[in-house]
């Protein structure tokens, strides 16, 4: 069974606004109830961690890029920093055309090695099980945002746009 967002019983940020603002709690680390090993301040903008935001993109492009801001917007709620690559390169690639796609994904992937969290939103599609999967095996704590916090966070996007 795959794990969903865990959160601390000492500091119950996160308990609090989990639908809201997923990841919220400083202390997740997957089994430990610890702050993560890999936690980092970015005093400058008061976030603390990188967070990769792994969700669909082919299909519905345009909704999917809809939803993909609605998950960025949720982690900067959360005090992170998303880093959402399908969202800034659908702008001058083509999802369409392979050697864009190849691109975007290798780009993606380098994007992925620097996140301190993947944020995997929806079911996988084949692009995002290649994220999952690197991020696997870089030992990068996956996060997998429940289905209810996705529903919640769609509807979000459907009335702001």
């Amino acid at each position: 069974m795959k794990p969903t967002i865990e959160f601390c019983g000492n500091c119950g940020i996160g308990a609090l606004n989990h639908r809201t603002a997923p990841g919220a709690c400083d202390y997740y680390s997957p089994g430990t109830k610890k702050r993560c090993n890999s936690w980092t301040k970015a005093h400058f903008i008061k976030r603390e961690r990188v967070v990769y935001i792994c969700s669909p993109l082919r299909g519905d492009i345009e909704g999917n890029l809809r939803r993909a801001a609605a998950y960025s917007r949720a982690a900067v709620e959360s005090h992170a920093i998303p880093i959402t690559p399908h969202l800034f390169f659908a702008s001058f690639l083509d999802d369409t055309k392979r050697t864009d796609r190849a691109a975007g994904m290798a780009m993606g992937i380098e994007l992925l090695k620097k996140c301190d969290e993947l944020w995997v939103f929806g079911n996988p599609s084949e692009g995002m099980a290649a994220e999952i999967a690197e991020a696997e095996r870089l030992q990068i704590p996956i996060i997998y945002v429940p289905e209810e916090t996705v529903r919640e966070l769609n509807e979000r996007s459907n009335s702001d746009g």
